[in-house]
């Protein structure tokens, strides 16, 4: 009986090596990528906000272009490409805010310019054309970004 219960001890069952090696590979796996999904999750919060910031700043330009619009329009009505340009200084005052975008316009021959722009670097161009019968058509609405180019890292040409 001896050599029986010998046999059946040594023949059977599952060894605990391979199956501790087996889930410390799948738990090394999970901590890999557990750590991969805060990454990933972290830099997309942070593109998200940065894409926020950005669409704020974009709708805070389109409300001071839609205000200088609103007030070129009720003072060409008044008196034409001219009034504006006499009342230009006051209008740009009345359209900047504290804090806000800033505001900058040129006129000539009847073609008022501005710019607005965030201090984030979003900007809003805009260029209104002024008849002389006081009507005002937009010539251009155009959102950009001021890019700064870094030039900081040199690559290596392979010239000497």
């Amino acid at each position: 009986m001896s050599r029986a219960r010998g046999a059946q001890a040594s023949g059977g069952g599952v060894r605990m090596g391979p199956v501790s090696l087996f889930a410390l590979v799948v738990a090394l796996c999970l901590a890999v990528m557990a750590v991969l999904a805060v990454t990933t999750a972290r830099a997309s919060m942070a593109l998200a906000e940065r894409q926020a910031a950005f669409t704020a700043d974009d709708y805070a330009n389109e409300a001071v272009g839609q205000e200088l619009l609103a007030r070129v329009r009720a003072v060409a009505d008044e008196g034409g490409a001219d009034g504006v340009g006499a009342r230009l200084d006051d209008l740009l005052v009345a359209c900047s805010a504290e804090g806000g975008p800033a505001v900058t316009a040129t006129i000539n021959e009847g073609q008022l310019s501005a710019h607005i722009e965030s201090g984030s670097g979003r900007c809003l161009d805009v260029v209104l054309a002024i008849g002389e019968n006081g009507e005002v058509s937009v010539g251009s609405w155009r959102a950009t970004t001021l890019w700064d180019e870094d030039t900081g890292d040199v690559l290596w040409t392979g010239q000497k």
